[in-house]
């Protein structure tokens, strides 16, 4: 018997009859091993996923030898598959399978876990796993108590972050956490989708200048911090070296011109530089080297606020888009802040929600 046919060729009819297979495909985790390989061939079963993801669940704090990882891989392969493969819409959109409530509420619960139960599984798999259920959870629809659970923990990780901040429906629950931490100095960088959550409760909310301008030397003193620190760690790195190389551990690098390994070199942690994320003109300072580019703040300031009716436009425009509001309210209001220098905004957020009112209105204002 060839295990390794016998395996090559299963997997290939499968792909090619593309079944739809029976609720009970997977029930168990050897049923898992045995069906793993060829899961994404199959057509996508609602009552098999729901199974799959309570295989997963119910499995993850318990004491068994099984691989977390492997399990969430195929969660998101056989879910990623549905979408791109058996669900194109008319316009060849992605439409995502219809989950039940019960299937939604234990892709949570594995998100949940890689948070509050991460010794379950490998140190070096947890970012991958928490990745792949933060992809499960895009345009999820939970409950009261999930919900709750995303606004108290936001602080935690930029991915939970994200599933508040980009929730697909409205919430009360989240449209008052977003007015509570308004002007929290960690989410100064997520103006406009916070402002969309007051927008859903409030759509003639309109963001004052100060907010951004607070907002903007905010960001400007964080980031000359970091690269002040930086500085001082890459100074550091040259005081070490000259006074304990002796002691420090060393590496060899080869030198592919001269075909030869070189002298052996001080192997020192060399520091990360991160700066904030700009939505507006940022000029660059060339006047020194730096793993990534540094704004010159001089000049930023200047346009900044040369510019800041402006910004503070776009900053709405972005803020509408993200809204959860109909598509009319938001052409209603995505026109009044309609200029020459906001036009690409326009243009993008109308591409991106499918507004065709709004282009119409821009290509009459040409």
């Amino acid at each position: 018997m060839n295990k390794k046919r016998i395996k090559e060729l299963q997997r290939l009819i499968i792909e090619f009859e593309r079944p739809y297979p029976n609720n009970d495909l997977i029930l168990s985790y050897s049923d898992f091993l045995l069906k793993r390989d060829y899961l994404i061939y199959y057509q996508f079963n609602p009552k098999v996923f729901y199974f799959l993801v309570k295989l997963a669940d119910d499995t993850w704090d318990t004491g068994k030898r099984i691989s977390r990882l492997s399990l969430l891989q195929n969660i998101k392969q056989y879910y990623k598959s549905a979408k791109q493969n058996n669900n194109k819409g008319p316009k060849n959109i992605d439409i995502k399978p219809k989950l039940s409530l019960q299937t939604r509420i234990l892709l949570f619960s594995l998100f949940k876990k890689t948070f509050e139960q991460k010794l379950h599984i490998v140190p070096k798999q947890l970012e991958e796993a928490r990745i792949i259920c933060n992809y499960t959870l895009i345009d999820i629809e939970l409950t009261s108590i999930e919900e709750n659970w995303l606004c108290s923990n936001f602080h935690i990780s930029n991915i939970i972050l994200n599933r508040v901040l980009r929730y697909p429906k409205k919430s009360e629950l989240i449209s008052n956490w977003a007015k509570t931490n308004f002007h929290k100095d960690n989410l100064r960088t997520r103006r406009a989708e916070l402002i969309s959550w007051l927008i859903d409760q409030d759509s003639k909310f309109v963001v004052n200048q100060q907010t951004l301008v607070d907002d903007f030397e905010y960001l400007n003193k964080s980031d000359l911090q970091a690269i002040q620190d930086y500085d001082n760690e890459i100074d550091a790195n040259k005081v070490i070296e000259m006074e304990f190389a002796e002691y420090l551990p060393k590496k060899i690098e080869f030198n592919f011109f001269d075909g030869e390994y070189d002298e052996e070199v001080i192997d020192l942690t060399v520091p990360e530089l991160n700066l904030s994320r700009r939505h507006y003109g940022t000029p660059k300072d060339n006047t020194k080297e730096y793993p990534i580019s540094i704004p010159d703040f001089d000049k930023m300031r200047d346009y900044f606020y040369a510019n800041l009716h402006t910004h503070q436009k776009v900053t709405m425009i972005w803020a509408i888009a993200y809204s959860r509001i109909n598509n009319k309210k938001k052409y209603a209001l995505l026109k009044r802040y309609y200029c020459n220098e906001t036009y690409k905004s326009l243009f993008k957020v109308s591409k991106r929600i499918r507004n065709i009112e709004l282009l119409k209105w821009l290509l009459k204002q040409q």
